[in-house]
């Protein structure tokens, strides 16, 4: 139970408080916050209300959306993409579209994230905001897969703002579960580009498959661009055979490892096919 509730006067402040108050976690939407069966546990929450992370702006090359925009507030801004608004209406609940923020799905890097696996595809950086070991303000501009390989070296790391490139690339993302309230047996994310040369280069296949770590499939990767594998057949079975997957309540391993490499091999087949971007 949440026993002090603090709020932070700007992006400093916040991450003051949240080195001198031990255990203190930085309070968005609160959806994570002590619910049963979460792993985000405290008695001290830390408020992000007024640090002004809640708009989307653009400039000729990005859009830029703050940590603290509502998964309501993607589905409602005309500057976000369709593959990002597709991922925000995995979240079947209104109330919790108005709760949940960008910043604090992708921060929580969860087996059934929402979000995790498109943003991870889209290859967009991240601005992030950190104290140093003699606690000098720092921000930081990253790659997102930095974020999420080095994701335990982030802790206590406050994300400011998501930036998606607008150069041309596909991005698909696809997510199976029981129920929309239900949690994700698998979520995943591809995304690819063609140079000027006609070639497929940056490919990134991320799922996130319940019961094991949010995932990329790196070697599937390189053989898609290397030109091993070019059919929907061949990736399928690529991934089959590379996917970490365990049996639990949502699905048996091999159901988990059949549905994310045939979900992604259909997202390869839309990519080659000219699919929506």
């Amino acid at each position: 139970m949440i026993q002090e509730f603090l709020i932070a006067t700007n992006t400093e402040d916040a991450l003051e408080l949240k080195r001198t108050h031990e255990g203190s976690v930085f309070y968005a939407g609160g959806t994570e916050i002590n619910r049963l069966g979460s792993t985000i546990q405290a008695t001290t929450a830390i408020s992000l209300s007024k640090l002004r992370l809640d708009t989307i702006t653009e400039d000729e090359s990005t859009i830029r959306i703050g940590s603290m925009v509502t998964f309501q507030q993607l589905l409602e801004s005309p500057l976000v993409p369709q593959w990002l608004k597709d991922a925000a209406l995995f979240c079947g609940s209104f109330p919790k579209r108005n709760m949940a923020t960008i910043g604090g799905n992708l921060a929580l890097c969860r087996d059934d994230s929402y979000l995790g696996p498109a943003l991870l595809a889209s290859r967009c950086r991240l601005c992030t905001a950190s104290l140093t070991e003699k606690g000098a303000y720092c921000e930081d501009n990253i790659p997102i897969r930095e974020y999420h390989a080095y994701h335990a070296q982030f802790k206590g790391t406050l994300l400011l703002v998501i930036i998606i490139p607008k150069a041309s690339r596909f991005v698909g993302t696809l997510r199976f579960a029981n129920t929309v309230e239900s949690h994700a047996a698998v979520t995943v994310g591809f995304g690819a580009s063609v140079d000027g040369e006609g070639v497929i280069d940056h490919v990134r296949l991320y799922a996130a498959v319940k019961g094991s770590p949010l995932q990329r499939l790196s070697a599937v990767e390189n053989s898609i661009e290397n030109g091993e594998l070019t059919t929907q057949s061949d990736v399928q079975h690529a991934i089959a055979h590379d996917i970490e997957a365990k049996d639990d309540f949502s699905g048996s391993s091999a159901y988990k490892r059949y549905i994310a490499s045939d979900s992604l091999a259909q997202l390869f087949a839309k990519f080659l096919a000219g699919g929506v971007k």
